[in-house]
């Protein structure tokens, strides 16, 4: 059987998300079927900046209830994030990337859901830029060779009527903000791909206020790449599939490039998941695969990357997502021992 970068050699690039603390496993798996890596969680800011701080648990409070923020202690720490780093992580994913001639996308510069919680809220907006400006030149400088980059990752509000989604840097920054991290970016990243990644990409409503950010940020030179997160699921009906051939026209008529950047289908319906006997799972996933990866053919001369969301169904995120523990999912290629999946024959034996 072929590989999976042998079989897409003449469409696009083929990757997958990796995890430091499972790469050792994985590695043989990744280097033989993969052109590019995107680190799961250890580029983010994080896992390079692990600022000692209470995390609230949210459980313990009603619906419309706010813990009280944290103190701020050491508020230049938080300023100069450079003060504390841990880059171990990221650099062993970065260096065998490198070791294995396997390109890394970079992933990601901002993320709401990526900062230490409360803290960022107490601090002012030229201290927010000094932090921004700061971590931006140290990623730069240990991860050079990184050839895209997701800037602000998940920007866009899901909530129809909206536009973008409320953060603190929106909230601190103004509403123009994305504009300012964006050229940002294309200072301390020359020459680089810069992407706007986000989910629920293919929902008319928000594919919407995707298209409007892309087009504005694009006339102004700030983008080059739209990236599809693609966290889908085994209960897709033929007319889902035919909006996300709509989705990927309208996104490839921006003249923008297309990255697929997290894509993984999960097998099992929330509403009822105990209803679905394993091998049907797994039937399920693989005839999404096959009809996903037929649909990225046929927009492979916009599609530039194709990204898997993880290697072994033991690893993905999915795994503890919702009552996850109640239920095993099939999401991903390669199954807990890293064999091969029918998902994977289906998707090279097209």
């Amino acid at each position: 059987m072929k590989t999976l970068k042998e079989a897409y050699k003449n469409y696009f690039t083929v990757g997958a998300a990796v995890s430091a603390h499972w790469l050792g496993e994985a590695k043989d798996t990744v280097a033989a079927h993969f052109n590019t890596v995107t680190c799961e969680n250890e580029m983010k800011y994080n896992s390079i900046h692990p600022h000692d701080y209470e995390h609230p648990d949210f459980r313990a409070f009603h619906r419309g209830e706010k813990p009280e923020p944290p103190k701020v202690t050491r508020r230049e720490r938080f300023i100069h994030p450079a003060a504390e780093t841990d880059f171990a992580p990221a650099d062993l994913i970065y260096n065998f990337a490198n070791e294995s001639g396997i390109a890394v996308r970079g992933h990601t510069l901002m993320w709401h859901g990526s900062y230490p919680w409360g803290i960022f809220e107490q601090l002012t907006p030229e201290e927010i830029r000094e932090n921004t400006n700061e971590h931006f030149a140290l990623v730069a400088e240990r991860y050079p060779d990184c050839y895209c980059w997701d800037v602000v990752n998940e920007a866009i509000d899901d909530k129809h009527g909206g536009y973008l989604r409320e953060t603190v840097f929106k909230d601190k920054l103004g509403e123009n903000y994305l504009y300012e991290i964006y050229a940002l970016a294309r200072k301390y990243f020359p020459g680089k791909l810069l992407c706007c990644n986000d989910y629920n990409e293919f929902d008319s409503v928000k594919k919407g206020n995707i298209l409007k950010l892309a087009r504005s940020l694009k006339e102004q030179g700030l983008v080059d790449v739209i990236g599809c997160q693609c966290h889908l699921n085994a209960m897709m009906t033929d007319k889902h599939f035919d909006g996300m051939r709509r989705g990927l026209e309208e996104y490839a008529n921006t003249g923008l490039r297309i990255h697929i950047t997290e894509l993984d289908v999960n097998a099992i319906d929330w509403k009822n998941p105990e209803a679905q006997p394993e091998a049907d799972l797994d039937r399920r996933v693989t005839e999404t695969y096959r009809k996903l990866f037929g649909i990225f053919r046929e927009f492979s001369g916009a599609i530039d990357n194709v990204t898997v969301w993880g290697v072994s169904d033991r690893h993905s995120w999915l795994n503890h997502f919702k009552n996850a523990e109640h239920r095993r999912n099939l999401p991903l290629l390669f199954d807990d021992e890293y064999k091969p999946k029918e998902a994977l024959q289906a998707v090279i034996e097209f």
